[in-house]
């Protein structure tokens, strides 16, 4: 059974503020053509931290971005960066919710 605490993780402002600033990411990344996709990288990656700290489950976690990148994908209607983002920012969550690219 899950932490109660884990549950509430998801709507903390903590939680709802991580997830504005990998949104803010994505818009910014869609919007420029020199756009430098470590910022969006380390936004994901701040977020994924703070949600293992919180011990938010991972599924739960992941849920949350893939929304996110469905809403802001809904901007421009393209399923072509809905796949392309939703894959990288997954990827890049569960290497560092797990510590992968540390080790």
């Amino acid at each position: 059974m899950t932490d109660p605490a884990s549950e509430r993780y998801e709507e903390t402002a903590a939680f709802r503020a991580d997830l504005a600033a990998v949104g803010d990411a994505l818009r910014e990344g869609r919007s420029s053509a020199r756009f430098d996709p470590r910022a969006m990288r380390e936004a994901v990656r701040a977020c994924a931290v703070h949600a293992r700290l919180s011990k938010c489950p991972p599924e739960r976690l992941m849920r949350a971005l893939k929304a996110l990148v469905r809403d802001v994908a809904l901007e421009d209607d393209s399923d072509a960066y809905r796949v392309l983002y939703t894959d990288r920012v997954i990827a890049w969550a569960i290497e560092s919710y797990y510590e992968l690219s540390d080790r």
